[in-house]
């Protein structure tokens, strides 16, 4: 639970709520239901998870311990999965009629894949830096 802190709340829904309206930009004078609400919402959550995504994974890093190597990979996870739900969720009521199958192979990991490798190396890119930083102060002591 304490790691649902560390989860960059503002910076994430600042990037859903801006690709939001530019997709309501795109479908003015359009009605906003069906498949242009359902995408939508998903370019705003793909916007939401790899922003988020990319701040959680370098909240994540310390630098320290023989987790350097693992952390990143799991900061990518929490973005990835929670994407993926969304996604799957939010197509799922927009588009009743669509089969689960398609929902989840096509939209939800096709947009989740989106969000993991950017997340995994801004941790690793972190870790190297926070590493960095400490070997230099302990180095001045």
């Amino acid at each position: 639970m304490s790691q649902l802190r560390r989860w960059p709340w503002l910076p994430s829904a600042i990037a859903g709520a801006v690709v939001f309206a530019l997709m309501l930009l795109l479908y003015a004078g359009k009605p906003l239901r069906g498949i242009a609400l359902a995408s939508a919402v998903n370019m705003a959550c793909v916007a939401f998870f790899l922003i988020g995504g990319m701040f959680f994974a370098a909240r994540l890093a310390t630098g320290q311990g023989p987790g350097a190597l693992i952390r990143p990979l799991i900061a990518g996870i929490v973005p990835f999965v929670g994407c993926l739900l969304v996604v799957v969720i939010s197509r799922q009521l927009t588009l009743p009629d669509e089969p689960f199958s398609e929902s989840f192979l096509q939209d939800g990991l096709g947009r989740a894949v989106i969000v993991y490798p950017p997340a995994v190396v801004i941790g690793y890119v972190a870790e190297f830096v926070k590493r960095a930083r400490l070997s230099m102060s302990s180095s001045r002591q």
